[in-house]
């Protein structure tokens, strides 16, 4: 009998917004695959899953699958194809395979690529998606500013969007997300000046959304060009055209706050 193959989102950071569904999954599979950028890099979706394992009455065995991030396509297609297999000969021997991710196997993941690759070679192998807790969604709660109201229109930009399909993107949105790029706000702003947006839009810039270092600025555009912004790929961007009031004041107990505005 076939093994299942399962992609679990398991949120932005804070174990806690991993879902009962995605733990429940954890505590049953045989095998946990985890991706890592480099061999000997720490995985951070392992870390935060780990009191999850430790409730297992035997340990799962645990395979590191390496997704280098670049942009080699070729050669990212070689790795995708080598760890696919991986994971195939495991669910062909009856092994639950699972394969945790950050945030949302659907919104940006690797998974993605792994899930293609099974489907197109194996297709006996039966395929489940769980769903997780987004950095989209998170940063919108920490920084409490909503992504979307009534008819409004949300524009999720990736990282290193060229210009040009920016301005064009942000011309049709009224709010705009930007994931991992978004340590790249103070270069954004003409762009966002000619599409549309104003000095008073409102925006929200998140760091480390949901972890004990996560920290949180919230202002108008025109003021993004005076914070200190550090490169950081988990850093999320909100960014209204509209002006939003901020009902909550600076040092008000959420960790991290530098809100300016009421």
């Amino acid at each position: 009998m076939v093994g299942v193959f399962i992609g679990i989102g398991v949120g932005p950071g804070d174990p806690e917004l991993l879902t009962f569904k995605a733990a429940k999954a954890l505590k049953k599979v045989d095998i946990i695959c985890i991706p890592k950028s480099h061999i000997n890099k720490p995985s951070m979706a392992l870390g935060m899953i780990k009191e999850v394992l430790e409730e297992r009455t035997t340990p799962a065995e645990i395979i590191e699958l390496v997704f280098p991030m670049t942009k080699d396509d070729l050669n990212n297609r070689k790795l995708w194809v080598e760890n696919a297999t991986i994971v195939a000969e495991k669910a062909q021997k009856g092994k639950d395979v699972a394969f945790i991710t950050l945030g949302d196997p659907m919104l940006y993941s690797t998974f993605r690529y792994l899930y293609e690759c099974v489907k197109e070679t194996y297709p006996e192998i039966e395929l489940e998606i769980i769903p997780g807790v987004t950095s989209v969604t998170a940063a919108a709660a920490s920084s409490k500013l909503p992504l979307a109201e009534k008819d409004e229109v949300v524009t999720i930009i990736p990282t290193n969007l060229d210009s040009a399909h920016l301005e064009d993107a942000a011309r049709h949105a009224d709010n705009l997300v930007f994931m991992k790029c978004a340590f790249h706000i103070k270069e954004l702003i003409p762009t966002l000046l000619k599409s549309g947006f104003t000095k008073n839009s409102t925006v929200a810039l998140v760091k480390r959304c949901t972890l004990s270092e996560e920290k949180v600025i919230v202002g108008k555009l025109d003021e993004v060009s005076n914070w200190d912004v550090k490169e950081d790929y988990f850093s999320v961007a909100i960014v209204k055209k509209n002006p939003v009031p901020i009902h909550w004041k600076q040092n008000n107990g959420h960790k991290g706050c530098c809100c300016k505005h009421e």
